[in-house]
């Protein structure tokens, strides 16, 4: 008996929550769409379908005809097609596309297909509803936990438990960004990337620096150990580390809330996995070039493939030139990651990465909230205004980095991981900063100049034993693991005085007095992770999946001052944190689950008695339901929440320098995502998310029941897009999104309410052969935006425009 996907259930009619999705979202496309379908298998159209590897002419085709099917996970490796040029119905087409593979199709009463081998004899068969005939037509590509998904949907992960394991049975949230969303959507950082996934916001100050978000509430940054790649710790540092490349990305993995057991040390809010593009059996081949506002220029290649039985390449490239919406600030960037993988036999897989990202940038200083928010008698502050000096203002960023990812299969019930990075970054800014108005003209801000040189080196590792067995009348998939990483991140600072600039009417050119090196921000430091930990997935009968885990960590950093003989400081930390959920396979898609998780992470410095300072912890419990809706392609997930962070540091007011670990931060919410095929032609993202993250408990009476900076209360997002077959334009797809963030306040500064927000995106996109065209359309209608904290303002992004171009082969 074949082992087929979910997605060989599909059929093409909709059920009830499906039909409701879609009318009440999309209602006049999906009415047009209804009134002009084809006549299906009976209709001739043009097709133009390239020789080459077998799965990706298939999904191509399933695209363009609309019609859903699936197939074994194993049964198209390593196949090729000879291709379709021409006018055929889609039998004919699809006979051509299979011909010398030796599959054929069982094909439904629904209009859905089944692949599968051809009999020894090679004959046609028919029994009541269903035929076996030499065609078939997909709507999928075979799924892995660090594969593309399919579509907007992914249906495996091992971001939540480290191994592969279907998402209906993970007991916590997460999020997932497929490669075809990221192919779509073309975002150029990991925030953007982001844009319509529920409850996340990037924190606007580093935006274009490094990568940092808040997530639930709470803080998501690579300093705090909330950024992975591959599964393992990124560079342990902010500035240093700098930002991710997406175009050099798989897929993005969000696992929300304290996620400690898995991941160790992190922030309560939550941990991000990004899954860099890897080798396959099949070709990969893309060349892309994309044109755009602000002087966009990017050329971008995607390319792979086997070397003989046991070996398969990919290097993956790109080249941008750009500028942001801030004056005299670039967004320029160089990648260049090549991959090789070794499989010896079906057991053994051996993966090397390697990748050299740098950018050329500036960062992008905050304006004050009189001109932005709230108003000034000198006028509005344009969105474009810089506060620097161009001739002196820089961030130049280079990384390296290089992975060796290892598996062995000792048996079908004991398997083997290992996986170590090095990654050594770093980072030189230059940037001038704004010290308040002048007192003898408001106009006027007062400056100061600063130079920082960032630097990170280090190790990360992560090796696991998975064991399958049977006990207690449960099938077990136990995992026990270590991981390790040291990183040894350096920082030098240096400021100087320079002349105020009137920001209604800047004038540059001034230049910075002689630098002085600060001591106490001039560091060098060891920062070293140790953990273990042992999880275990139990299914009972075929309803019941719990998961059980904990972890124990050892935390250590060291500091010394950058200069002179190294007089070193260590603080240690060792903390026990765990997991428990549990969900209930119910039948027909649904899935309710319940968790609980905890979070640590250390804090340096001692209290007045000359204590340590505990880490702060996180606990998160949380209801879910997701449902995978059957005969679709759609999967829905609901979620409430209240996640708590315990020993937060805060300073009593008659004594500011006195700080103590009596403060509580809260976060209750509820989130939805849906994403997926809606109807034939017709493919979903929304999201909601109601986020109420406040401070619970305060030595500062007046911070209590105060919300978290930059989180805003509502959140919504919601994208579409439609393949314009069935009004006569088969090579025409069209997109629309919206995105509306709710109202915040400017914490701890003017107390003002920050505005809510709605921006719309479009998408334009044709294809015809092996040529792609597109037009994406960010922030359509120009609308202003702002974020705001501490009395300072940072603009969101403005109407981009870009076209792409690309040629697959």
């Amino acid at each position: 008996m074949h082992d087929y996907s979910p997605l060989a259930r599909a059929r093409l009619h909709l059920t009830t929550l499906a039909h409701a999705l879609a009318l009440a979202l999309l209602a006049p496309a999906c009415g047009a769409l209804a009134a002009g379908a084809p006549a299906t298998a009976e209709t001739r159209r043009q097709y133009d379908l390239p020789a080459g590897p077998l799965d990706p002419a298939l999904n191509r085709l399933g695209r363009e005809t609309g019609i859903l099917l699936a197939y074994p996970a194993n049964l198209t490796t390593g196949l090729h097609t000879e291709g379709v040029r021409g006018a055929y119905t889609v039998a004919e087409a699809l006979a051509r596309l299979l011909r010398g593979t030796g599959i054929v199709a069982v094909a439904g009463a629904d209009g859905g297909y089944t692949l599968t081998r051809q009999s020894p004899a090679g004959s046609v068969q028919e029994s009541g509803a269903s035929r076996v005939m030499p065609s078939v037509i997909v709507d999928g590509l075979r799924e892995t936990a660090d594969g593309p998904g399919t579509g907007y949907v992914a249906r495996r992960s091992a971001g939540a438990t480290k191994f592969d394991v279907p998402v209906t049975e993970i007991p916590q949230s997460i999020s997932i960004v497929t490669a075809d969303q990221l192919a779509t959507l073309k975002p150029v950082s990991l925030g953007e990337a982001m844009a319509y996934t529920p409850g996340i916001v990037v924190d606007p100050g580093y935006t274009n620096s490094f990568d940092v978000f808040y997530s639930r509430g709470f803080r998501l940054s690579d300093t705090s150990g909330g950024i992975y790649r591959d599964g393992l710790k990124f560079g342990g540092a902010g500035w240093a580390s700098g930002q991710q490349e997406v175009y050099g990305l798989e897929r993005l993995e969000l696992i929300k809330g304290a996620a400690s057991v898995l991941y160790g040390a992190a922030a309560p809010g939550g941990v991000l996995n990004t899954v860099t593009k890897r080798p396959t059996a099949g070709m990969v081949n893309e060349v892309r070039a994309s044109a755009g506002s602000r002087g966009r220029r990017e050329a971008a290649a995607d390319l792979g493939g086997a070397i003989g039985p046991a070996w398969n390449w990919r290097v993956t490239a790109l080249a941008r030139n750009d500028e942001t919406q801030v004056d005299h600030v670039p967004n320029n960037g160089r990648y260049f990651a090549p991959a090789v993988k070794w499989q010896p036999s079906a057991a053994t897989s051996l993966t090397l990465l390697a990748h050299v990202h740098d950018r050329r940038t500036a960062y992008q200083y905050s304006l004050p909230a009189e001109g932005t928010l709230i108003a000034s008698p000198y006028g509005r502050l344009p969105r474009g205004r810089f506060v620097g000096e161009p001739e002196f203002d820089r961030q130049d960023a280079r990384q390296y980095g290089a992975a060796l990812l290892f598996e062995h299969a000792f048996s079908d019930s004991t398997r083997l991981r290992h996986a170590t990075r090095y990654l050594k970054s770093e980072n030189h800014v230059q940037f001038i900063g704004l010290d308040g108005a002048l007192a003898d003209d408001p106009r006027r801000q007062a400056r100061t100049a600063y130079d920082e040189w960032e630097r990170t080196r280090g190790i990360s590792s992560d090796t696991s034993i998975e064991q399958r067995w049977q006990g207690l009348g449960m099938t077990h998939t136990l995992l026990a693991g270590f991981d390790y990483a040291r990183h040894k991140p350096e920082s030098q600072w240096s400021l100087a005085a320079v002349a105020p600039l009137d920001l209604f009417a800047p004038v540059y050119g001034a230049r910075p007095e002689a630098m002085t090196l600060v001591p106490s921000y001039s560091t060098r430091a060891i920062a070293t992770r140790k953990g273990i930990y042992v999880q275990d997935q139990a299914k009972l009968g075929e309803r019941w999946v719990f998961l059980l885990g904990a972890r124990h960590d050892w935390a250590s950093d060291a500091r010394s001052p950058l200069g002179g003989t190294p007089s070193w400081s260590t603080e240690r930390t060792e903390a026990t944190t765990g997991r428990a959920g549990a969900v209930y396979q119910a039948g027909n898609g649904f899935a309710p689950f319940a968790s609980f998780s905890q979070s640590f992470e250390p804090q340096a410095g001692v209290d007045v008695v000359g204590n340590r300072f505990k880490p702060t912890r996180g606990e998160q419990a949380e209801l879910g339901l997701r449902w995978e809706v059957p005969s679709t392609g759609v999967l829905l997930s609901a979620t409430v929440y209240t996640l708590t962070q315990q020993n937060v540091m805060t300073s009593d007011p008659r004594m500011p320098a006195v700080r103590m670990q009596t403060g509580e931060v809260k976060s209750e919410g509820a989130e939805f995502e849906a994403k997926g095929r809606v109807a034939r032609h017709v493919d979903l993202i929304a999201s909601y998310a109601y986020t109420n993250a406040r401070t619970t408990r305060s030595l500062r009476p007046t911070d209590i029941g105060l919300r978290q900076p930059s989180v805003p209360r509502q959140q919504a997002a919601l994208w579409s897009d439609v393949a314009l077959a069935a009004f006569g334009w088969p090579k025409l797809r069209a997109g629309l999104g919206v995105r509306h963030t709710g109202s915040m306040s400017d914490v701890q500064g003017t107390n003002a309410r920050v505005p809510s927000t709605t921006t719309v995106d479009a998408l334009l996109a044709w294809e015809t052969g092996q040529w792609r065209t597109a037009l994406n359309f960010s922030n359509l209608t120009d609308r202003d935006s702002l974020t705001c904290s501490y009395a300072s303002c940072l603009y969101g992004e403005g109407r981009r425009v870009t076209a792409t171009i690309g040629y697959l082969w």
